[in-house]
């Protein structure tokens, strides 16, 4: 509501107020966020500013319990109406719930004279309740008497009295909420929930995260059906084998609530559609055209009344449903459109679409799905679609065909139908379906296939596990009996045992003990791809056990082989580690140019593990060379891809905590950091536990959370201690440390992990990277210690040698410890030239958290703010009244950003940290700030201030 109406005695909701139109209040959707939270936020600030917003959404996306939590929030009277279909039927159906006496017997509400004391009566009455918010639910069924009588009471009765939010079962715009609200209102779309809200809901059911890309395509974000499977998941997964989650296409089959629900939403298009629908719920992109030639002649009209009823989404720049391809809105209503034929009728319908697809490899699944019982003829003809299909880089169709081909086979083919088997559960495991790998193992496991046929099914399930490895050791131990003595399949099972050591447990020994017993068996077996595979793994924990001259020489044995990247996976070829090892060695320009250079060959070969690697490594990249956009886009690009295929998401949300801390916002990385460590704690992720760990310690040190960066780092030693692991310049944790040991004034720790990085960082070029790093670390102990002439130069060569690297992050990072020191002996000039070079460099690499923060740096310097604090907007702080009635309290600027620290939860330390004061300065300024306002600690102090922005 207006600024006026929410002062004085008037009620205000939290976060709303006044302020200027922003993108998010105006007429289009005020939400846009990623998750439940933002859209909250959206509607309550909206309704603060408007007093007028219309929500609206598809059939359960949640419209309702976002009326409910903002009328939830609001302080003052709440009047509530909600409405069933049929509602619109009856005249003053929504009046009778304000009044019973609204319409008594005999009322004439269509007489205009009666219609007028109507309106006269209830805006009277809503005028005396004020202030009071009207909350008006399902507006699709509100009748139109009530809806004229309401609306005008809403154009009559001041703003600042009479607040209203209306939800509309609608995905376009809410026309009838709008003409209810008076043609203009805010308005907030409630928006299908993101893998992120997924991960939270999931978490609250102690449910692991790894479930989140499933259980997203499965509800399609419909936070209704969401809410379902979250509960009717707990059960399954106590029940369910291998590492208790789902991926595959009917991963998530048999929830019955789930169902019920996917059938009530189908329910709301008619009946003489759901024929249509359930020929494009068996198609792979149905369109108009494609659903025309399989029989369905009204098929462009069906679709375009299914889109606009939310149930089918069609592409955004189509004008209409011919326009493209169209997909369901939720798998579970794509499944329930398929269960209203029998049996019988969807094999029918795959005919239909058998003839009708243009794609070979489609119209052999549908052929195949047509059949039932076993068919030799369309079996082969099946499993070569399935080989097309892994040619076309399309792995997750290659494992349904060759699924499908051993279904067809027939039991005196058993060998055959083994095979099959054993080959759909690899292909599942390069489209991270673990479900179907596990599927196909246990069938050839059952059917007592020949033990080539075992270890491959059985070592494709582990592959399939991605980082979630810890419950693996039953399938490897299985292909170790199956195995035997065959040097080829030993080979092929010491190879999982090795990357199962380095990434459940980090015994990066054990790990190299198994590659090298991999190699050797490979290399008798005569296999050049596994003994490659092999020295690749040897190469890559010899390297983490700090042997860069061995892991260098394994590598180029490796190489020597001439193995393609693509016979391998990429992920796991020579080439691909050389990459890694550029850019642990700082050759951030070396191994850019050889990661695009794998980028075709692992898009072409369609594993989804080896694309998201890549991806990852290229935004880490980017963003070590300044490149701060493209870090975001390539971090993107691997959620996506991580999302598609449900890879642990762990180690995707690292990268993007990595390149949102370059380019994006420190919240946001922060915000993912969490969300990689808890992930890659759930999965017993030991390795990306600890990257996690160090990417949030980093982040807290930055944001001035010294106390809590100390914290996240000895957590990092202590799991590193027993590790093994010895090369500083992958596991890069160390610098960042001494950084934040030193700035707590813990010298003698610092200094230890200084003499640790001394002992294994070496001349080698490879280290010239951690040599900087620490030269960096180093110079802020010095400062700490008093010797700011000798910090200065240090800081001086390091910044020289970061430019020389193309670090231009790093670079100014490196100037703003500079500028601080510069600052804290009052050379203020130097520490200005410092920050203005260091906000050169971050500005043209897109580096916005380090604008930010050097931006607020020359601004305190000179006495200015950088950024709106004001309540007005101005960028002006207001002097602070006491809220006690006695005279206006008068902060300086940096007594004001002294009471932000505090009463944000920073500790002395960390305060002095920001202020480049000591922490007895700090204590000296506190005192005379509760002497000012008339508090006697920091908890009165936050009471007192909360009021002084609002």
């Amino acid at each position: 509501m207006s600024a006026t109406a929410f002062g004085g005695p008037a009620p205000r909701i939290p976060g709303g107020g006044s302020g200027g139109d922003g993108p998010d209040d105006g007429q289009g959707s005020g939400a846009g966020g990623d998750g439940w939270d933002d859209l909250v936020g959206a509607a309550v600030r909206l309704v603060g500013r408007h007093g007028r917003v219309a929500v609206h959404g598809g059939w359960g996306a949640g419209k309702s319990t976002l009326v409910d939590t903002v009328c939830g929030r609001w302080t003052g009277r709440v009047v509530r109406l909600r409405h069933r279909p049929g509602d619109e039927h009856l005249p003053g159906s929504a009046l009778v719930q304000l009044d019973a006496g609204f319409v008594p017997d005999g009322f004439a509400v269509t007489v205009p004279a009666d219609r007028l004391r109507l309106r006269a009566r209830v805006a009277g009455m809503l005028r005396e309740m004020s202030p009071v918010l009207l909350a008006v639910d399902d507006v699709q069924w509100l009748d139109p008497i009530s809806a004229d009588v309401l609306g005008y009471a809403l154009r009559t009765v001041d703003r600042g009295l009479l607040g209203a939010v209306t939800a509309e079962r609608t995905v376009r715009w809410p026309a009838r909420s709008a003409d209810l609200l008076g043609g203009h209102p805010a308005v907030v779309h409630v928006s299908p929930a993101g893998q992120e809200e997924v991960c939270d809901r999931l978490e609250a059911h102690g449910l692991s995260a790894r479930w989140s890309g499933a259980v997203l395509r499965h509800c399609g974000g419909n936070r209704a059906l969401l809410a379902a499977c979250c509960e009717g998941l707990v059960p399954l997964v106590q029940q369910r084998p291998v590492t208790g989650r789902p991926s595959g296409r009917h991963a998530l089959d048999g929830l019955r609530r789930v169902e019920g629900l996917a059938e009530a939403w189908l329910g709301t298009v008619p009946e003489g559609m759901l024929r249509t629908l359930r020929v494009a719920s068996l198609a792979h992109r149905p369109d108009s055209d494609l659903l025309h030639r399989a029989g369905c002649p009204e098929a462009y009209e069906h679709l375009a009344h299914a889109v606009r009823a939310g149930v089918l989404i069609a592409p955004e720049d189509a004008a209409d449903a011919r326009s493209g391809t169209v997909r369901f809105a939720a798998r579970a209503l794509a499944d329930a459109a398929a269960r209203t034929g029998s049996a019988a009728e969807r094999r029918s319908d795959h005919a239909a679409l058998a003839g009708a697809v243009t794609d070979p490899m489609r119209a052999a699944r549908h052929r195949a799905l047509a059949v039932e019982g076993v068919d030799r003829p369309t079996a082969q003809d099946t499993a070569r679609a399935a080989a097309t299909a892994r040619e076309a880089g399309d792995r997750a169709l290659a494992a349904e065909l060759l699924l499908l081909a051993a279904r067809l086979t027939p039991p005196r083919l058993a060998d055959l139908r083994s095979r099959r088997l054993a080959e759909a559960a690899e292909e599942a495991a390069a489209a991270g379906d673990v479900d179907a790998a596990h599927g196909a193992a246990r069938r050839v496991v059952d059917d007592h296939g020949r033990p080539a046929h075992q270890v491959r099914a059985l070592l494709a399930v582990v592959d399939a596990c991605g980082q979630d490895l810890a419950a693996t050791e039953s399938f490897l131990a299985a292909a170790r009996g199956a195995a035997r003595d065959d040097p080829r399949l030993m080979a092929a099972v010491e190879l999982r045992a090795s990357v199962r050591a380095n990434v459940a447990s980090a015994d990066f020994d054990r790990s190299f003990l198994h590659a090298t017993r991999s190699a050797a068996l490979a290399r008798t077996a005569g296999d050049d791809g596994l003994h490659a595979a092999a020295l690749t793994m040897a190469a890559r924990t010899a390297r983490l056990l700090g042997r860069p001259g061995e892991a260098r020489a394994t590598l180029e044995s490796a190489l020597a082989l001439g193995v393609p990247p693509g016979a391998l996976g990429v992920s796991n070829s020579p080439e691909y580690l050389a990459a890694r090892h550029a850019v642990f060695d700082g050759d951030l320009p070396r191994a850019r140019a050889a990661l695009l250079e794998l980028l075709p060959l692992a898009q072409a070969a369609g594993g989804a593990e080896g694309l998201t690697d890549l991806c990852r490594s290229l935004a880490e990249v980017e963003a070590g060379l300044g490149a701060c956009a493209g870090a975001l886009a390539w971090a993107e690009r691997a959620r996506a891809h991580t999302r598609e295929a449900n890879l642990s998401p762990g180690p995707a949300w690292y990268t993007s905590a990595l390149a949102h801390g370059c380019g994006g916002s420190f919240d946001r990385a922060l915000d993912y950091a969490r969300r990689a460590l808890h992930a890659s704690r759930a999965e017993g992720d030991v390795l990306h536990t600890a990257r996690s760990l160090w990417i949030t310690g980093v982040l807290y040190l930055h944001g001035g959370r010294i106390e809590a960066a100390v914290a996240v780092f000895e957590e990092i030693g202590d799991i590193e201690g027993p590790s093994g692991a010895g090369d500083p310049a992958v596991l890069r944790w160390r610098p960042d440390a001494v950084e934040a040991f030193a700035t707590a004034g813990m010298l003698d720790r610092a200094y230890g992990l200084l003499a640790e990085l001394d002992a294994t960082v070496t001349r080698d070029a490879s280290h010239a990277m951690v040599r900087v790093t620490a030269s960096r670390a180093r110079a802020v102990c010095l400062a700490r210690e008093g010797d700011p002439d000798r910090a200065v130069e240090l800081l001086d060569g390091a910044a020289a040698a970061f430019a020389s690297m193309g670090r231009p992050v790093e670079q100014g990072r490196t100037l703003l410890a500079l500028g601080r020191i510069e600052r804290r002996r009052r050379r203020v000039g130097a520490a200005k030239a410092a920050w203005e070079e260091a906000a050169t460099l971050f500005g043209a690499a897109a580096a916005h958290p380090w604008s930010g923060l050097t931006d607020g740096h020359l601004a305190r310097l000179s006495g200015t703010t950088v950024a709106p604090v004001g309540a007005d907007g101005t960028g002006v702080r207001p002097a602070a009244s006491r809220g006690d009635g006695g005279p206006t309290v008068q902060l300086t600027e940096r007594e004001r950003h002294l009471v932000d620290l505090v009463t944000g939860g920073s500790s002395n330390p960390e305060a002095a940290h920001q202020l480049f004061v000591s922490r007895k300065t700090v204590e000296a300024m506190l005192s005379r700030i509760y002497r000012k306002v008339g508090v006697r600690n920091r908890t009165e102090l936050a009471a007192r201030t909360g009021s002084w922005d609002t």
